[in-house]
């Protein structure tokens, strides 16, 4: 499930320009970057979309076409979608991101910039070159008490939103096929490579700061579906619960 020289020879990275469309969510703003949708992120298509979430982040078909079909059904119109459409707040959009500010008072979209100081701070939950689930869920829980409260199902979004960091890049111990150390192996020191899944600051700082795919990054070593979702969110809601009263403090 590798994509790394289709991303790199095929679907170099170009960043946005006046006039282009972008939301708040990485994974999308990366895609268009890339070009793997239109560069302009206008007038998508929800099979353009479902394609491209498919390709690159390994997400199962019926994953895949819930969040696309989903996601121009809820926010777009006549059938496409401009990115910048999924930054209307509170509609697929919540507060409490990890790297871009709430919405002001009565904006009708929220910023689709990264918040420098946000990413430094998520970069520095841990002071390790990686972050595990339960970094990344201290992270979220400190970021959304200073946030507004999210109702019962934008509280699951952000879990699932945290889920699918960790299984798209995510990083284990055993090499895939005993190929050897992959690149992103090498980001991360021999004794955090167990069974247990994390991610290397050094794709956070691109993905989320620059929205480009990270170098070294080989693509997602499974495929993530609805089973995979349901499992990931169940451990991070524990991890919540145990990181919630730290947060209080």
């Amino acid at each position: 499930m590798s994509t790394t020289s289709s991303h790199v020879s095929e679907h170099p990275w170009c960043p946005a320009t006046a006039g282009d469309s972008r939301s708040p969510c990485p994974a999308l703003n990366a895609l268009a970057n890339h070009g793997y949708i239109p560069r302009d992120g206008r007038n998508l298509t929800a099979s353009q979309l479902c394609e491209a979430i498919k390709k690159v982040y390994g997400l199962s078909p019926v994953f895949a076409a819930i969040l696309a079909y989903g996601g121009v059904a809820r926010c777009g119109s006549g059938g496409k979608l401009n990115l910048h459409d999924l930054a209307a707040h509170n509609v697929v959009e919540h507060d409490g991101s990890l790297v871009h500010a709430d919405a002001g008072a009565g904006e009708k979209y929220a910023p689709t910039n990264v918040d420098p100081a946000l990413l430094r701070q998520l970069l520095d939950t841990s002071d390790t070159d990686y972050l595990s689930l339960k970094d990344l869920t201290q992270a979220q829980v400190s970021r959304q008490a200073a946030s507004p409260p999210l109702h019962a199902l934008q509280s699951l979004v952000s879990k699932g939103e945290l889920d699918l960091i960790m299984e798209v890049f995510g990083v284990r111990g055993a090499s895939e096929g005993g190929a050897g150390p992959s690149p992103a192996q090498s980001l991360v020191p021999d004794e955090a490579l167990g069974d247990e899944l994390v991610v290397p600051k050094a794709f956070l700082e691109q993905w989320l700061g620059e929205e480009r795919l990270p170098d070294g990054w080989r693509g997602p070593s499974h495929q993530t579906g609805l089973r995979e979702l349901v499992s990931g969110v169940r451990s991070i809601s524990q991890a919540e619960k145990e990181e919630a009263p730290k947060a209080a403090l």
